[in-house]
């Protein structure tokens, strides 16, 4: 007989959280910036302007690696009998891990108006201070090039499951994400 356990739909909110926010942030046109489209059900679309078929290539082969690790990683720490669960976003830190390896793709969270889980999370940097400080006001992207480094921060708006324990008294909470690329200089 096999038993099947009924399995919280919290800790998937912060793995399609990012799976979303992979999606926008690789869904940039050849100019580097995002294509916003309205759609007609009035839904603003994401979608890029047609690429180059290489770099087409290229996100095709990175979505395929952020999917298929972000899925393994919901299977190996949500759905192994026995097994201690963790926190979304520890979990997510083995995408971020698929990511350096196979891309070079450094991503790291960020404590911007909710209580951090893990003090790993508080901004270390100058970049990411200002990026919190930012972020929390409301700004939807900071990002700065320097020493070969695309440095590129984003909000990721805590919902009520997230707010259990990100307990904050802000309305909209919002922790953020940091993710850092190799460029070729201009």
């Amino acid at each position: 007989m096999i038993r099947i356990e009924h399995t919280p739909l919290r800790p998937y909110a912060a793995t399609l959280l990012v799976a979303c926010l992979a999606i926008c942030l690789i869904s940039a046109g050849p100019d580097g910036k995002l294509q916003k489209k309205k759609a007609s059900s009035g839904i603003t679309s994401l979608a890029a302007k047609p690429l180059p078929l290489e770099q087409a290539r290229q996100r095709a082969r990175l979505l395929h690696d952020i999917y298929e690790s972000t899925l393994l990683t919901m299977h190996r720490h949500y759905f192994e009998p026995n097994k201690k669960r963790v926190i979304p976003s520890r979990a997510l830190e083995d995408v971020f891990y698929t990511a350096r390896r196979r891309w070079g793709v450094e991503a790291r969270w960020l404590a911007v108006s909710a209580q951090a889980m893990n003090i790993d999370h508080k901004p270390k940097t100058p970049f990411e201070k200002q990026a919190v400080r930012l972020l929390a006001s409301g700004k939807k992207q900071h990002e700065e090039v320097r020493e070969g480094t695309l440095r590129v921060a984003a909000p990721i708006v805590l919902f009520a499951n997230c707010i259990r324990c990100h307990t904050t008294r802000r309305r909209n909470p919002v922790a953020g994400l940091v993710l850092s690329l190799k460029v070729k200089s201009e």
